[in-house]
């Protein structure tokens, strides 16, 4: 491959070269990708969604978004991903089975860059050898950056910000992400990588890192925004659990970390799409991954390894002078880091809020711009609906949870970003609520409701809200705490909040499931290592027992489903295989029952679980991101059928006042979008 200056005109700083892609991974036809590479030019990345990502390494991506970056690309919206450290780590890129070579930190930072190249055009054409127009662009304070375009694709782009991974020697101390977010009066240094478009080395401050994402926000206008998560589980680091690239006592990389924090600074700062539209936003656990069960069926497994295979790439099969992947990752190596059979979003719950108001118009509820915001039917059973209302506050993460109360209140719950700033001190979560004083009025402004844990650094760690009413007027607020199990805080008809209380401990992972019974008895569900874990109330009222429920192993959070013959439905995907089950616990709760449900594995994520009549509908997403559906209960075989259209998070189910059921997804557009279940 030949590297050639262009010949156009230098327009706002930009300097254009080209590069052709790697020929390390072979070509597959078993992606999805046919879709975009028979996109014409002019209408590559028109579908209505931007989404753009933000990622601390090369290849965080790769491993703890796909295959969601796949869907993306597949679906025809605009991606760009920015890199905001080179990862240039030691400057080894050794090939296995070869002898190790000098480190050349340049040209490896240089290498997983192209190895991006290789992975993004097999994910859009098929070919990881498609070619890739290279510029420098610069930002406004002269900072030079570098985007990299996929030729014939121009909705596909990345990003190059450049930040030392690791400090120079004269430094003395280190000055990575982490240490840069900690520290406004540090400057570190972009690296020049060898083959960039970028000549020059910059300093970099902690507000200028800031400043640099919130006009990539404002160039590119994303609708939707992922990143990694800001606020990582608590991890004991020993024998089985590996300190290796974590963060001492957290389960993921600081620089993951790091990056989510910028990106949420900037965020508080980004303009949005325009012409009146929000944004969503989105974050994925890293490390997290390899310490739970896996939760991708064997297909997408493959896929991910694919492009990552495509990212590791094959020494001196391209001809770029950098090298032509991260050598360690391809040839199937990615399989043994435990990252690539599971994708877990840090809210993995987070849905729309759909129920029928007083009036019998559906009303919706989700998160946008870190704002509550709300929709309405424009008529009863019409199925259109209005623009979305913004309530007051600001924050807000994804996982809203709505409660209706018996006078026909909106009670809503939240989790917020109370503080965003560079010690623990300055930086805080905690739990909110709002509540319409009367019927159909304003809501009132956010309260806070502490988290389980006062630590303001263990706070960080809080769960979504999950909120449940007893037939009393009593509130239940439930929320995964820093130790991974479950507290509670209840709420009297008389409006009083008593404290927080643990429950007994039992470690799940976030995501949690709460339902009250026909005797009034509310039950919690958590999934665990190698069962799913379940509190109980003996009694209305009454304190939480821990019950053993002998169920298999699940992937993801369970979902519950409270039935009018006292019975609970509990229905998640099994370990591995990503297959549905659903299993029953009867009125005199003693032992769960299979419900023998024979569906065949389709996708990964939470289920959802909705009343219709006599049945029960179950809806999943599908391996290319858009939701099938299953009707329990009848007396033929359930069978899935497909609802096109992607989703953000989890779909919603509700019925209308025409007693139809109705399927609800938060869009990659940022836009609610609802269909009729036939």
């Amino acid at each position: 491959m030949r590297l050639q200056p262009t010949r156009r005109t230098l327009v706002a700083g930009l300097v254009a070269l080209t590069a052709a892609g790697c020929g390390g991974a072979p070509r597959t036809a078993s992606l999805p990708a046919a879709k975009r590479g028979a996109v014409a030019a002019a209408e590559d990345g028109q579908n209505g969604s931007r989404v753009m990502q933000v990622l601390a390494h090369p290849d965080d991506d790769l491993y703890f978004m796909n295959p969601e970056v796949q869907q993306t690309i597949g679906a025809n919206a605009q991606i760009v991903s920015v890199y905001l450290n080179c990862g240039e780590t030691g400057g080894v890129n050794k090939v296995p089975g070869q002898p190790r070579p000098k480190p050349d930190l340049a040209a490896y930072a240089g290498s997983r860059r192209q190895g991006l190249r290789q992975a993004y055009a097999l994910m859009a054409t098929g070919n990881p050898e498609a070619p890739w127009r290279m510029e420098a662009l610069a930002l406004p304070d002269g900072t030079l950056i570098e985007v990299n375009t996929l030729d014939g694709h121009a909705g596909v782009q990345l990003v190059f910000l450049g930040v030392r991974q690791h400090s120079l020697p004269q430094y003395g101390r280190k000055r990575g992400l982490p240490h840069l977010w900690a520290d406004p009066t540090m400057v570190t240094s972009t690296l020049v990588s060898t083959a960039s478009p970028v000549r020059t080395s910059h300093q970099i401050t902690r507000a200028g890192l800031i400043d640099a994402l919130v006009h990539l926000l404002n160039r590119y206008r994303p609708t939707l925004v992922r990143t990694l998560d800001p606020d990582p589980d608590m991890q004991v680091h020993d024998a089985r659990h590996r300190l290796h690239h974590d963060q001492p006592g957290y389960s993921d990389h600081p620089d993951h970390t790091a990056a989510a924090l910028f990106t949420y600074a900037a965020l508080a700062r980004y303009e949005g799409p325009g012409g009146g539209r929000l944004h969503a936003v989105t974050a994925y656990r890293g490390y997290y991954n390899e310490r739970w069960p896996d939760n991708l069926p064997t297909q997408l497994i493959r896929a991910k390894a694919q492009v990552l295979n495509a990212y590791g790439g094959t020494p001196g099969s391209c001809g770029f002078p950098a090298g032509c992947g991260d050598y360690d990752v391809g040839q199937n190596r990615s399989y043994r880091t435990g990252w690539l059979q599971r994708t877990t979003l840090r809210y993995p719950t987070a849905a729309p809020q759909v129920q029928q108001a007083p009036d019998g118009r559906l009303t919706a509820f989700a998160v946008l711009a870190g704002r509550a915001v709300m929709w309405r039917e424009t008529g009863r059973g019409s199925g259109r609906w209005t623009n979305p209302t913004p309530l007051d506050g600001t924050g807000l993460l994804p996982g809203l949870r709505a409660l209706l109360t018996p006078d026909g209140r909106w009670q809503l719950f939240a989790e917020r970003i109370a503080a965003l700033g560079p010690t623990a001190r300055d930086n805080r979560r905690e739990l909110v609520m709002t509540e319409q004083p009367r019927p159909g009025g304003a809501f009132a402004a956010w309260s806070s409701l502490g988290t389980p844990d006062h630590d303001p650094d263990h706070g960080r760690r809080v769960g979504g809200p999950v909120a449940v009413r007893t037939t009393d007027g009593t509130t239940w607020l439930f929320a995964r705490n820093w130790a991974k199990s479950v507290a509670v805080r209840q709420r009297h008809p008389d409006g009083h909040w008593d404290d927080w209380t643990h429950l007994e401990a039992a470690e799940v992972q976030e995501g949690l499931s709460a339902v009250t019974d026909t005797q009034g008895r509310v039950h919690v569900f958590g999934t665990g290592h190698s069962t799913v874990h379940h509190w109980q109330q003996e009694r209305a009222g009454g304190p939480f027992f821990l019950r053993r429920t002998g169920l298999p192993t699940p992937a993801d959070p369970p979902t519950a489903l409270a039935r009018p013959d006292g019975s609970v439905l509990l229905a998640y995907r099994a370990a591995k295989s990503a297959r549905p089950l659903v299993y029953r616990l009867p009125a005199d709760g003693r032992t769960w029952r299979t419900e023998g449900l024979e569906l065949a594995a389709r996708g990964y994520g939470p289920l959802v679980l909705h009343p219709v009549r006599d049945e029960v509908l179950l809806a999943a997403r599908n391996n290319d991101g858009t939701t099938s559906l299953a009707t329990l209960g009848t007396p033929q075989a359930p069978r899935w059928r497909t609802l096109t259209g992607a989703l953000t998070g989890t779909a919603a189910l509700a019925t209308d006042a025409l007693q139809r059921p109705v399927l609800a997804r938060l869009a990659p557009d940022a836009t609610l979008k609802t269909a009729l279940v036939q």
